[in-house]
């Protein structure tokens, strides 16, 4: 075989190989949004005021993916991953929001959560508006991992 010949056979093959990559990487992202989590949905506890919303993190998917919280209603965010590495990044909307006495915003608006961990953020969002929300690691939001944070008045 000529190496021009041994080239495009080479290319070929890893076409193929990228094909069933992308293909097996497309059924995960399908089965993970498709995972009902019953604990997704805002919980108050009796007698507190502050609603708890869970949002787990899995491989390319927030669940849920859209939150829906009121101005000036403090909120503990619970942030469950369930996947590898991954983060909970919306700088405007923590930038946006107050936080108890002795905290402050993440740095950069992006809190890192190790597989695995669960990692809780009590704050009060202060600004009505509509909040970008993404995993910053490398092609987690390229394949679906990012929502938005929706903060009404």
């Amino acid at each position: 075989m000529n190496p021009a010949t041994r080239s495009i056979v080479a290319l070929k093959a890893l076409e193929e190989n990228l094909r069933i990559i992308v293909g097996v990487m497309l059924f995960g992202f399908a089965a993970s949004s498709l995972q009902l989590s019953a604990s997704a949905q805002p919980t108050t506890a009796p007698g507190s005021e502050i609603q708890t919303v869970t949002v787990r993190l899995s491989n390319f998917a927030f669940d849920p993916e859209h939150l829906r919280l009121k101005a000036n209603m403090p909120v503990r965010l619970r942030l469950v991953n369930e996947g590898g590495r991954h983060d909970f990044s919306a700088p405007a909307f923590f930038a946006a929001s107050s936080f108890a006495s002795g905290s402050s915003a993440p740095p950069d608006g992006d809190i890192s959560v190790g597989s695995g961990e669960t990692v809780e953020v009590a704050l009060v969002p202060r600004k009505p508006g509509t909040y970008p929300l993404k995993c910053t690691h490398f092609l987690q939001s390229l394949f679906g991992m990012h929502g938005t944070i929706e903060v009404a008045p």
